[in-house]
């Protein structure tokens, strides 16, 4: 089961936010309350922490992408649909 990780609203007139780096990559575990990345406010750059734990199966946001508040950023589960893309590029 996978779940999304949205942008978060870290102000209360936050309306979106700018990725500025991935903390952790693709297929990297990841705990509840540990920083994934940092995001950029309009009044200063905080760790976004994960609110999932499993394996960070996809990020859909690159470095500098600016993202509205509840959109998802990136995907965290445990591993299988990473697992099936590995299976699918070996049957080509």
């Amino acid at each position: 089961m996978s779940e999304e990780l949205n942008m978060p609203q870290m102000g209360y007139d936050m309306k979106e936010g700018v990725v500025i780096k991935w903390l952790k990559e693709e297929g990297s575990e990841v705990k509840i309350g540990e920083p994934v990345a940092e995001i950029e406010t309009d009044k200063a750059v905080v760790e976004f922490e994960s609110y999932a734990e499993g394996i960070l199966e996809k990020i859909l946001v690159e470095e500098g992408s600016k993202v509205n508040v509840g959109e998802p950023i990136a995907i965290v589960g445990d591993g299988t649909n990473i697992m099936e893309e590995e299976e699918e590029v070996q049957e080509e």
